[in-house]
C-alpha cells in the first residue's frame, strides 16, 4: 500500500470566447483582422492606435454597458480608467470628461470570430485599421472592408477540471487508517506581481467564469457551488485572505479503496502575472474494487455534466 499525494488535471475542458463569452464588465485585448498582430491601444499621450508588440495593460479594454441602451458599451482603458473611447466628430478619441452619446459601443457579430465595433451615435461609424503604422487605426463610415473586424479575446479563459487531492487503497488492510491532509480553498495566484485593479480583475474573473458555465451543462449545486465561492474570495479585503488551507484528518475504512476529489477552475490570463486558480468543493469516493462510482456525477467530463 503506499499513500500518493497527486495535483492531477484531468477530464479538462475549455470554452471558447466566441462561444461561450459574457461582454459585460469583461475585458478584452481587441485585435484587428488584417493586422492580426495589432491590438487596439491607448498610447501615453492618450492618443487611440494599435500596437503589435509586447502586451501591456494600456490594451486592455473592460466593457461597461449602459444601463438603458441594451447592446451599448463604454470602453475603459485599464492602464488609464478614466478615459473611454469616443467617436467624436467621426474620429476615434479618448475622452476624460463628461459622458456623451459619442462614447458608446456596439458589436456587431460577424459570425466567424470578429465583431464590427460600430458608435452608437454616429451609427454608420466603425473602428477601423488601414495600414501597419500604429496612427492608422480611427473611424470609417463607408463602404464595409475586413480591416474593420476586430477579435476579442478575453483577459481571462476558465478551465474547469476535477482534481485528485489524495488517494489510499486500504482493501488489502484490515484496520483503518487516519491520515492529515492540507486542503485549499478561494482563489489562488500564480503570481505575487501586484494587481493593478483588483475590481476589474474580479469583474474579468466573474464574466469568465459566468460565460463558461453558460456554455455546459452544469448543475444547479455546482454553478452555485463555483460562484459562491468565487464571491466569497473576493469579498475579503486583502489577497492572502482570497484563500485558506486547513488540515482535514480523513479515515480511511479497512478493506476500502478511498480518494478525495476537488473542483477546480484554472483561470489562464493573457497576462501571465494575472493568472490563478478557484479550489472549491471536495468529496469522498470509496469503493470496494478499483473503480469509483460517481452517482451525483461530481467528477466534471467533457461534455460539462
Amino acid at each position: 500500500m503506499s499513500l500518493t499525494l497527486l495535483l492531477l488535471t484531468t477530464l479538462l475542458f475549455q470554452f471558447k470566447a466566441a462561444e461561450g463569452v459574457e461582454f459585460d464588465n469583461n475585458q478584452f485585448l481587441i485585435y484587428n483582422k488584417v493586422y492580426h498582430e495589432a491590438r487596439l491601444t491607448l498610447f501615453q499621450d492618450k492618443s487611440v492606435g494599435s500596437y503589435e508588440h509586447g502586451l501591456y495593460k494600456d490594451q486592455l479594454w473592460t466593457l461597461k454597458p449602459h444601463p438603458r441602451q441594451k447592446g451599448c458599451y463604454y470602453l475603459v482603458n485599464e492602464e488609464h480608467p478614466q478615459y473611454r473611447l469616443a467617436d467624436s466628430k467621426h474620429t476615434l478619441i479618448a475622452y476624460n470628461k463628461h459622458r456623451y452619446a459619442d462614447q458608446l459601443f456596439k458589436l456587431v457579430d460577424n459570425n466567424d470570430g470578429y465583431y464590427y465595433i460600430y458608435n452608437c451615435y454616429h451609427t454608420n461609424d466603425r473602428i477601423a485599421k488601414w495600414g501597419h503604422e500604429n496612427h492608422k487605426t480611427g473611424m470609417y463610415g463607408k463602404d464595409k472592408y475586413p480591416d474593420q473586424l476586430w477579435r476579442l479575446v478575453p483577459r481571462f479563459k476558465a478551465n474547469f477540471f476535477t482534481d485528485l487531492v489524495f488517494h489510499f487503497d486500504n482493501r488489502q488492510g484490515s484496520t483503518d487508517i487516519k491520515r492529515e491532509i492540507s486542503v485549499t480553498t478561494g482563489v489562488k495566484r500564480s503570481s505575487t506581481e501586484t494587481i493593478r485593479s483588483k475590481t476589474t480583475y474580479s469583474q474579468s474573473i466573474e464574466a469568465s467564469l459566468s460565460g463558461a458555465i453558460k456554455m455546459f451543462n452544469f448543475g444547479v449545486t455546482s454553478k452555485t457551488e463555483f460562484s459562491v465561492e468565487l464571491e466569497n474570495s473576493f469579498s475579503k479585503t486583502t489577497e492572502s485572505a482570497w484563500s485558506k488551507t486547513e488540515k482535514i484528518t480523513f479515515t480511511i475504512p479497512a478493506g476500502k479503496n478511498f480518494k478525495v476529489m476537488q473542483h477546480v477552475v484554472k483561470f489562464d490570463g493573457e497576462f501571465s502575472a494575472d493568472s490563478c486558480t478557484l479550489l472549491t468543493a471536495i468529496k469522498i469516493f470509496e469503493s470496494d474494487t478499483a473503480e469509483f462510482d460517481d452517482p451525483d456525477k461530481f467528477i466534471i467530463s467533457s461534455a460539462g455534466q
